[in-house]
């Protein structure tokens, strides 16, 4: 067994082991112990076939089929753990995971008095939360509806009531700091007769007891402790109280001007922006502005509509031709904004790296053109675009970019999820190399995806076009779906 074979075994090897491992340790993502219950929503936009059910915010379960039933609602299946209990009472929820808009279904599952519920029953009608592009929504009515002008119209009433209520309680603050000083004067002069009288009482008790004479006798040195510092502190504290009520009166009278002024600005600012008059003004007042506003918002929620609408789907795989010895192995990523098309971006390394023109040079009135093989990194980046539609499980598709580094055209035919025929003509430029062959690369393969598992496997005939390097395409590898993804990553253990 040569290199290359030893190294594509190896590489597939790995991708089978590592698929098996997060087969076994991702939290049972393929197969649980669950039962089904059922729930109605008047709307489930963005929920999907695959998203997580939490019971009180820990994974539970997934949600299964979803359905319209014949009043028009939509009917899904959650397919929950069955040792957690859910009860009659439960109250079932669609919440969003983040900012990009991933829903998932939260259950309260109510109380264990009420009885818990039945394998396969009912838990009665949904809720949602409202998610990015609801409160968006939201944000447009309300300047629709002129709610921020109300609350300007609001603003500048309570500035002129504010300006009114200090004109009409001027005395009643003069007065209110007058009384405060007398307080303080007339504290000043009881409080440490009190502390006298305090001392008096408390030798005469220390006189007059005799049981208990010793625990007494601490109590009136406590006491006696707490004249003394009563009778030091109080002149202080008095102190502090009137000067802060000549700090009040004081701040009352010198910024009076500065209210009234600050009061009369506001409502001039008002007056004009009520008038259209300034940036403001105009936002208020005129509708083209308002129009701008209105269509900013909505073209700034258009790409979480578009992520939130996409699929991303990841490949690893591992190949072999036997005709040419090239052993790929690699990871791509298929996103798809719409379903009649999608991206394909893709790292991979070959074991035969890739043949290129790297220079040509002029000697003695010959031309002499250099190659180089590239061992290192190549990159697929392709296109792809349905342009036919032969029935609802089947269709045709046509594919353009790179692969292997190098230019490539495909023709594809799809039929329902999990076949499809894929052809490629690629490595335009290795007729440039010694040895190699004058055509370019033209592959035919099979590719099945095995029904509930994100295992792929593949055959074919490569190097069709060259005699010499026609061979047999094998390969295979995992292809998971967003749906897939989407709960592998929810299983994960949260930090």
């Amino acid at each position: 067994m040569n290199t290359q074979l030893k190294v594509g075994a190896f590489i597939l090897l790995m991708s089978f082991i590592a698929g098996y491992l997060i087969i076994t340790f991702g939290g049972n993502t393929f197969s649980r112990n669950l039962v089904p219950y059922y729930v109605y929503f008047e709307d489930a936009r963005g929920l999907t076939k695959g998203s997580d059910v939490q019971v009180k915010g820990v994974k539970a379960g997934k949600v299964g089929d979803i359905s319209i039933d014949e009043n028009g609602k939509v009917k899904v299946e959650l397919l929950i753990d069955k040792s957690i209990p859910i009860y009659k009472n439960a109250e079932v929820y669609i919440r969003t995971l983040g900012l990009m808009g991933d829903k998932y279904i939260y259950i309260n599952p109510g109380s264990r008095k009420i009885g818990r519920l039945n394998k396969g029953e009912v838990l009665g009608e949904g809720r949602v939360y409202a998610g990015v592009e609801e409160t968006f929504n939201n944000i447009n009515k309300a300047i629709q509806e002129g709610d921020l002008k109300d609350l300007i119209i609001s603003i500048r009433l309570l500035a002129k009531h504010i300006d009114q209520l200090v004109q009409e309680n001027r005395e009643n603050i003069k007065a209110t700091t007058e009384n405060l000083r007398a307080i303080t004067s007339e504290l000043r002069e009881t409080i440490p007769r009190l502390a006298d009288r305090i001392d008096r009482v408390a030798y005469n008790l220390e006189r007059i007891t005799g049981d208990n004479r010793e625990d007494i006798r601490e109590l009136v040195i406590n006491l006696r402790e707490f004249s003394k510092a009563l009778r030091e502190k109080t002149p202080k504290v008095m102190d502090s109280v009137e000067e802060t009520a000549n700090e009040i009166r004081e701040t009352v009278a010198e910024n009076r001007p500065a209210l009234k002024s600050a009061l009369k600005k506001a409502e001039s600012i008002l007056a004009k922006i009520d008038n259209g008059q300034g940036t403001l003004g105009k936002l208020i007042n005129e509708d083209t502005l308002y129009n701008d506003i209105r269509e900013g918002v909505n073209a700034f929620s258009e790409p979480f509509k578009v992520v939130k609408n996409s699929n991303l789907d990841i490949k690893l795989y591992a190949e072999k031709h036997t005709g040419n010895k090239d052993s790929k192995a690699g990871i791509a990523g298929i996103f798809s904004p719409k379903a009649d098309r999608y991206i394909y971006l893709g790292v991979l390394s070959n074991s035969n790296g890739r043949v290129y023109r790297a220079e040509e040079i002029y000697s003695n009135g010959q031309t002499t053109v250099l190659t180089k093989r590239d061992y290192g990194i190549l990159f697929d980046l392709q296109y792809a675009r349905r342009i036919l539609k032969l029935d609802e499980k089947s269709s045709l598709w046509i594919r353009g970019g790179l692969k292997d580094s190098g230019g490539d055209v495909g023709v594809d035919y799809q039929y329902g999820e999990n076949i499809i025929v894929k052809t490629d003509l690629y490595n335009f430029g290795r007729d440039s190399g010694l040895n190699e062959p004058d055509k370019p690369q033209f592959d035919i393969t099979l590719n099945y995806k095995l029904p509930n598992y994100p295992i792929f496997v593949g055959i074919g005939a490569s190097d069709i076009l060259n005699d010499r390097y026609r061979g047999v395409y094998i390969g295979g590898g995992f292809l998971f779906r967003d749906n897939e993804l989407k709960y592998i990553l929810g299983s994960m253990p949260k930090p």
